[in-house]
């Protein structure tokens, strides 16, 4: 009888690329063989997968409200903690590209960061820095600011020993650290979603090739005039050509069913390497010449590798705490593949222009096309019988709510996935003026993180499962 692998059972590379560790997922050959094809394999299988991971997608700068939360009857009002709902309401042209989404995602209503009202200026700083916290950002221009402990981090300080990495942050735009962004707000609130304390943010990370290399080994690259060749070469080659022998003894023990997913599983991280690897399309490099590090140029592919590697490093159960910043506020960002030169934070303030209020639909809508594809990732990634998506609660909100006014009110909102069976999925939710915190302290209990209050929380929501 074979000994089952460990549920943590890792890829090891070796010689000069021995720092790498690619793990595993969720494989037939690490349940014991005594259980396969009875009817204790199913039970065997959801013993040694885990139950929920925690993911956010914060969409900056706000969103035009009646592009995303659908028309319904004035009387389609939660009653406090307790929201209306409703199973087959009309989508929206933002929420279009989500309509094969439908059945596994929940459009919530009515979640307000009502701390972020406070004072008269520094809406973004505030949208952001109050979003995870829940408590009200101090008003300072210099280096003594103060926020509050975000709601990951502290899932994470409870239960991120369980993983190599308590939380993964990571974003798409670096934004400014020191100064003032904001009128009389410090650019720090503005560029951060998570904390770690008071006065730490958890920093992000925004080029995919420092999370790949921080995820799947320890090499490191020099662009020093010294460098050696063979440091060179090490950097260039494939993690995956460093673990081949080791693989090679893992695939005895594997089953066919098992070799198939794991080359699967493997070839997409290739894949990631190739992406990250290849030169902008628009500069041509001499010949010889590599590019191995860069941050894309489009919202899309750079988008996209981030997912794939947040997605990758929740397969692995390397971390199950993840923020992904879809942009800092007050992002410069624009969108010119879809033939949108102007900045999304200018029109964003459209003061009425219906032709601004048209761009900043098209964008909204090319943004959450992005979001639906990712959620085809997760879903067509597979723990034990079940897709990855269930085990996941993926959250893609923003603190800003209604864009041209910053009211920061009925804050976008939308939750994919099962959380493991916590969740229950395919309702549009609609709650009365909730805090936003209140949604946070619901989703830690979800984590197995169980608090009496968070931030600015007043209790927990209902109706989040059935």
């Amino acid at each position: 009888m074979r000994k089952a692998l460990g549920r943590r059972t890792f890829l090891r590379g070796i010689g000069t690329g021995a720092g790498i560790a690619i793990g595993l997922p969720l494989l037939e050959a690490m349940i014991p063989t005594s259980l396969i094809g009875s009817t204790e394999a199913t039970a065997a299988a959801e013993a040694v997968q885990v139950k929920n991971r925690f993911i956010l997608l914060y969409y900056p700068n706000g969103i035009h409200t009646p592009n995303w939360y659908p028309q319904v009857p004035e009387d389609f009002i939660g009653t406090g903690a307790t929201p209306a709902q409703m199973v087959d309401w009309p989508l929206t042209p933002a929420m279009e590209p989500l309509e094969r989404h439908r059945k596994d995602m929940l459009l919530v209503g009515g979640l307000d960061v009502p701390l972020a009202r406070m004072d008269r200026n520094g809406d973004h700083a505030k949208a952001m820095g109050c979003y995870l916290t829940g408590v009200r950002i101090r008003m300072t221009s210099s280096d003594d600011i103060q926020a509050g402990i975000s709601a990951d981090q502290l899932m994470a300080n409870k239960i991120g020993g369980q993983t190599r990495f308590p939380s993964l942050e990571m974003g798409m735009d670096y934004g400014r650290m020191e100064g003032g962004c904001d009128p009389g707000y410090a650019c720090i609130y503005s560029n951060n979603a998570s904390w770690k304390n008071e006065t730490t943010p958890a920093i992000k990370e925004v080029n995919p090739r420092i999370v790949f290399d921080r995820l799947f080994g320890n090499m490191q690259h020099s662009d020093h005039d010294g460098e050696k060749k063979d440091q060179q070469e090490t950097y260039n080659r494939s993690i995956l050509d460093y673990t081949r022998e080791n693989l090679s003894k893992i695939n005895k023990q594997l089953g066919t069913a098992d070799r198939l997913r794991v080359d699967e599983y493997l070839t997409s991280i290739r894949e990631i390497e190739r992406r990250l690897d290849a030169p902008p399309s628009d500069v041509k490099l001499p010949p010889g010449v590599v590019r191995p590090t860069r941050v894309p140029d489009t919202f899309r592919e750079h988008f996209h590798l981030m997912a794939d590697l947040q997605i990758l490093a929740i397969q692995q159960d390397l971390t199950r705490i993840s923020t992904l910043l879809l942009g800092v506020e007050q992002s410069r960002r624009t969108y010119n593949e879809i033939g949108i030169p102007e900045e999304h934070h200018g029109l964003t303030h459209h003061a009425g222009d219906p032709a601004k209020i048209a761009k900043m639909c098209r964008i909204d809508n090319y943004c959450t096309q992005q979001f639906a594809i990712y959620l085809d990732k997760m879903k067509a990634a597979k723990e034990g019988d079940k897709p990855l998506l269930d085990n996941c609660t993926v959250l893609l909100g923003n603190g800003n709510g209604d864009a041209a006014r910053h009211d920061h009110a009925s804050c976008m909102t939308v939750i994919a996935g099962k959380g493991g069976g916590t969740l229950t999925p395919g309702r549009y939710l609609k709650y009365d003026a909730q805090n936003l915190s209140n949604l946070w302290l619901s989703l830690m209990d979800r984590m197995g993180v169980h608090e009496e209050r968070f931030g600015d929380s007043t209790g927990r929501l209902e109706g989040l499962s059935i």
